[in-house]
């Protein structure tokens, strides 16, 4: 279990922040002691005031793991996986769990493109890409700074040149933020969370419309939605409609 980074989120709200952590360690204790029901809802309760963290999702679902729920523990360290890029203990759960989903998907081979944009964004832990795009950013206007106010020539060209790179920085690096922060061009993801879902091929509830099932713990792509219904894509390349109250969004 982990409360560092949740306890930081606590203390930046004063207001309920004692309150807050007496839930968080009370989930903490019950987690230790077997109660897994009542360790998810002190948890749930403590994001039910707007607190969240990786850590926090990643205690989350160890709790729904142990208490048998195989979707919402996926759901959870996904979601922790999406705040806290690469933690290994996160990624060692989620391939145990994913073994014993009932859905074998094999994903397709995936575009290199894509996959060396993909690593280019997933590089640099998110705190240290904020250290080096506002440095970078510090150290660009301290040089453009001193290139105008330079009295002599060297002072005036070390100054350029600061500028100059810490703008290149601030371009490259404050682009990968971007896209990290905004969500560029990145799809909407869930996990199933029902038993067994048809999958349907319109949203229309006809079982001759059904494709083939999906079951819980599976991770799938949310293409669309209509209404009541999302149209999905699994990792193998099949598409299909379902309701959208049988999963949750990472």
């Amino acid at each position: 279990m982990r409360s560092w980074s949740v306890a930081v989120a606590l203390l930046a709200t004063p207001i309920s922040a004692q309150a807050q952590g007496e839930i968080l360690e009370r989930a903490n204790l019950l987690y230790q002691d077997g109660d897994y029901t009542g360790a998810i809802e002190a948890y749930e309760a403590v994001q039910a005031a707007g607190f969240q963290s990786p850590d926090l999702h990643y205690n989350l679902g160890n709790a729904y793991f142990k208490s048998g729920s195989l979707g919402r523990s996926i759901l959870e360290w996904e979601r922790a996986l999406e705040g806290g890029r690469g933690d290994p203990d996160v990624v060692a759960n989620l391939e145990l769990a994913r073994s014993i989903t009932a859905d074998a998907v094999e994903p397709l081979p995936r575009f290199w493109l894509l996959s060396v944009v993909s690593w280019w964004v997933e590089l640099i832990p998110r705190g240290l890409l904020i250290l080096i795009v506002g440095t970078s950013w510090v150290i660009a206007a301290g040089g453009g700074i001193t290139r105008i106010l330079a009295r002599n020539e060297p002072a005036a060209r070390l100054g350029g040149w600061l500028a100059a790179a810490g703008l290149v920085v601030v371009l490259v690096f404050g682009t990968n933020l971007a896209v990290r922060e905004l969500g560029i061009a990145q799809a909407e993801r869930g996990v199933i969370l029902a038993d067994a879902v048809p999958v349907q091929s319109a949203p229309a509830e006809d079982d001759d419309l059904t494709l083939f099932e999906v079951h819980e713990g599976t991770r799938v792509r949310i293409d669309q939605r209509t209404g009541a219904w999302a149209e999905i894509v699994l990792d193998d390349g099949k598409v299909g409609w379902v309701p959208t109250d049988v999963m949750g969004v990472i």
